[in-house]
């Protein structure tokens, strides 16, 4: 029944990820408009935007912008970079992983998990069904 379950979460999750793809190519978009090359600390810890490296979550690629909004979508390590991006650029920057959190974390995971559930419901009906043409 498990795998079941798991083949009907495999096709059926297709627009889930172009829709998740879509949300974190705006949030990346976003971030790296307000963001860009303002994110450099120097060796101390301390905000140096002249002669500073960006951490590796950074917003000054796209590459570094995914993996940024993947980070805060996972909800592992968020608050590191958005204390980091406080830090060196506004307390308002809090507003904007506010709604990465709230978005990401809250409504697509939360939606991820109905699509699983759903599944999972639609393959326990499909391996009650298999039961009985077995049966015959």
């Amino acid at each position: 029944m498990l795998l079941d379950s798991i083949i009907f979460t495999i096709s059926t999750i297709g627009p889930y990820v172009v829709f998740l793809f879509f949300f974190m190519y705006i949030f990346a978009l976003v971030g790296m408009s307000f963001y860009s090359g303002k994110i450099k600390i120097n060796e101390d810890d301390l905000v140096d935007i002249e002669n500073g490296a960006s951490p590796r979550e950074n917003f000054d690629t796209l590459s570094n912008s995914f993996l940024t909004i993947f980070i805060c979508f996972l909800s592992a390590g968020w608050s590191d970079v958005m204390f980091t991006v406080i830090r060196c650029t506004s307390q308002y920057s809090a507003l904007y992983f506010i709604m990465l959190i709230v978005v990401g974390g809250i409504i697509l995971m939360n939606l991820f998990l109905a699509i699983m559930l759903g599944n999972f419901d639609k393959a326990k009906s499909f391996g009650q069904k298999k039961k009985v043409l077995e049966a015959y």
